[in-house]
C-alpha cells in the first residue's frame, strides 16, 4: 500500500470532519450536499500546508466561555508538533478540553433549530 502524501491525509482529515462533525471551513457560503467535497478539501489541503510553511495559525479570538478549552486544544496541538513524544499529553490535553467544552456547552441554551449546524466565521 503507498504511503499517502501530506496533502492526502489533510485531505482526508477535512473530509472526516465534514462527514462526522458537519464542519466545512472552505465550503461556500450556503452549501449543504456533498458535491464539492473533494474540491474544497483540496483546496483546504493546498491552503493548510501553505499556513503550516509560515509556522503561524491565525485561529481568531476566544470567547470567554471556551477560553479554557481552548488553552487545553493549542497546547495540545503544539505536543501533536512533537509527533510520537508529545501523543500521550496531546490526547490527556484534548480529553480535558472536550470535558472542558461540554461543561460550558451545558450551561448554555440551546441554539435554535435554524442556527445548528449554520457556517461559523
Amino acid at each position: 500500500m503507498p504511503r499517502l502524501s501530506i496533502e492526502d491525509r489533510i485531505r482526508e482529515a477535512y473530509i472526516e470532519m465534514a462527514r462526522q462533525a458537519n464542519h466545512r471551513p472552505h465550503a461556500p457560503e450556503g452549501a449543504r450536499r456533498d458535491d464539492d467535497l473533494k474540491d474544497e478539501a483540496a483546496a483546504y489541503a493546498r491552503e493548510f500546508i501553505a499556513e503550516e510553511q509560515t509556522t503561524e495559525f491565525d485561529i481568531g479570538v476566544s470567547d470567554f466561555t471556551t477560553n479554557r478549552a481552548l488553552v487545553y486544544t493549542i497546547e495540545a496541538a503544539r505536543c501533536m508538533c512533537a509527533g510520537a513524544f508529545g501523543a500521550d499529553r496531546a490526547v490527556k490535553l484534548l480529553e480535558m478540553a472536550l470535558k472542558e467544552a461540554r461543561t460550558e456547552l451545558a450551561k448554555v441554551p440551546p441554539l435554535p433549530e435554524e442556527l445548528r449546524g449554520a457556517r461559523l466565521g
